[in-house]
């Protein structure tokens, strides 16, 4: 539990809010509190699990601060995970650095890379950058998906890997780090981290992948923008193919850069 507790201590420090919005999406969630501070956080794949919704939770979540929201990352929930990842991107949000994520993923070229996870939008952009993958993914076939299960013996097998958020609820983070630390990196996708780089590098992350209002949003324009993004993931959009977000890649340790 090291790695939650670190998160909500975290959040904690930070100043609390009431919440504006709260849209739980097909593809990701999305929150913003009064004082102006946003997040776009995970919602997990509802073809994995029947996404029922728990009358106890939404009353709790719907009259919840950012802090109690937070608090909710430990919940293996889809409802909660979904708010608690929203208002830890909003609590503890990444600087607005980075670097572009074509930038960064040549590194891994013609090295053998086990993702945990399918993601539709990515997968087809990996293999263009000639990674050699190994999809772990009980919903997918083919040569190269495998059925969940077998992740640890793939990563033991692979120069990288690769996360979706889900890895967070499913604690499949925390349980392979001993394997992570071994690799020559370990990609976390988003939406839904809270930045805290140092957390992440001790379960062996390298590299956090996460999405990120584009550059062109001014103070003067932030507040339509916001708007336009809550709007897109409300009607059901992937935040990987929204014109207004581009994604980040942020190190954890400051000495690989």
């Amino acid at each position: 539990m090291g790695f939650y507790e670190d998160v909500i201590n975290a959040a904690r420090n930070k100043s609390d809010a009431s919440v504006k919005n709260l849209v739980l999406g097909w593809h990701s969630s999305f929150l913003s509190s009064d004082d102006g501070r946003w997040g776009i956080g995970c919602v997990p794949n509802s073809r994995k699990e029947a996404h029922l919704a728990r009358e106890s939770h939404t009353s709790s979540i719907i009259n919840a601060s950012l802090f109690q929201l937070a608090e909710l990352i430990v919940s293996p929930f889809p409802q909660e995970f979904a708010a608690a990842t929203a208002a830890c991107a909003a609590l503890l949000p990444f600087p607005e650095l980075g670097f572009p994520l074509d930038k960064i993923l040549p590194c891994a070229r013609g090295d053998k890379v086990a993702a945990l996870g399918y993601e539709r939008e990515v997968v087809p952009m990996m293999r263009d950058w000639g990674w050699k993958l190994a999809i772990f993914d009980d919903l997918r076939q083919g040569p190269d998906c495998f059925p969940v299960s077998e992740f640890p013996k793939g990563a033991k097998g692979a120069d990288w890997v690769w996360l979706t958020p889900e890895a967070l609820r499913d604690r499949w983070l925390p349980s392979t780090a001993d394997i992570l630390k071994t690799k020559k990196g370990c990609f976390l996708q988003g939406p839904g981290l809270p930045y805290l780089p140092e957390s992440f590098a001790n379960l062996g992350v390298t590299h956090l992948v996460t999405p990120a209002a584009k550059r062109h949003i001014t103070e003067q324009s932030k507040d339509t923008d916001v708007e336009n993004i809550r709007t897109y993931i409300a009607a059901g959009g992937d935040p990987w193919l929204c014109s207004e977000i581009e994604w980040r890649v942020h190190f954890t340790n400051k000495s690989i850069q």
